[in-house]
């Protein structure tokens, strides 16, 4: 995937399902849920939250907050995520060896095998950027992460790249010469599907779109990175 350069400022580094996926160009909708045609990009104005995306020139610095631990899933989620950032999950990212959109289609597979859960994979090409959505009502009803409203429907973002449940705080980073928080960042025109395949077909269809190459497949030589990394 075509990277977007970035320099980090604070804590984390990130950078870059089901019912309401639907794979026509018509079904934009921007991070507060509100139809958006092709031609319009929202203008961010969600108060600040905690994730900031490196892309090209990344370093990676500190890791994402500690979050106390809870009994509900989306908890759960966030420490075992907390793990892979631990094995160095973000190298591969930031060695170019994964791209954001393998890494969000090995969490999509990861959750549901593991939490039984279906996460919605959302694609921005403003951002030039993938992530996952998780439905509140899945995963339980918590003030530790920031929610974000799609068409009605309350979801957490994990961005796969770190990993992390995105939270809220006031940092703030840029990218190509414009300064954002995390929440600015993700309160973008985004696609949302429920499958990789869904997505893959989506941008087989609309390349047009453009402004980055994504492909939601995970290859042999990328699972034996992941499983190399997983054995440290």
């Amino acid at each position: 995937m075509k990277r977007i350069s970035l320099i980090l400022i604070v804590v984390s580094f990130i950078f870059f399902s089901g019912c309401i996926a639907s794979n026509h160009p018509s079904d934009i909708v921007n991070s507060s849920g509100n139809e958006t045609p092709l031609t319009q990009e929202p203008e961010a104005t969600m108060t600040p939250n905690n994730s900031n995306i490196t892309k090209n020139n990344r370093n990676i610095t500190e890791p994402p907050p500690k979050i106390k631990s809870g009994d509900l899933m989306i908890d759960m989620i966030s420490e075992n995520l907390t793990s892979y950032y631990d094995k160095g999950w973000g190298n591969l990212y930031q060695g170019d060896e994964l791209d954001c959109s393998r890494m969000a289609t090995y969490f999509w597979n990861y959750t549901r095998a593991k939490y039984h859960v279906a996460p919605k994979i959302i694609v921005s090409y403003q951002r030039q950027h993938a992530w996952l959505a998780l439905k509140v009502s899945d995963v339980g009803n918590s003030t530790n992460y920031r929610r974000w409203n799609i068409k009605g429907i309350e979801y957490y973002y994990l961005e796969a790249t770190v990993p992390k449940i995105v939270v809220d705080d006031n940092q703030r980073f840029a990218i190509n010469d414009q300064t954002y928080t995390s929440a600015e960042f993700y309160n973008a025109t985004i696609y949302v599907f429920d499958t990789p395949q869904d997505a893959n077909d989506f941008h087989a269809d609309y390349s047009r779109l453009g402004g980055f190459n994504q492909e939601f497949v995970l290859k042999n030589n990328d699972l034996n990175k992941i499983e190399m990394l997983l054995k440290k």
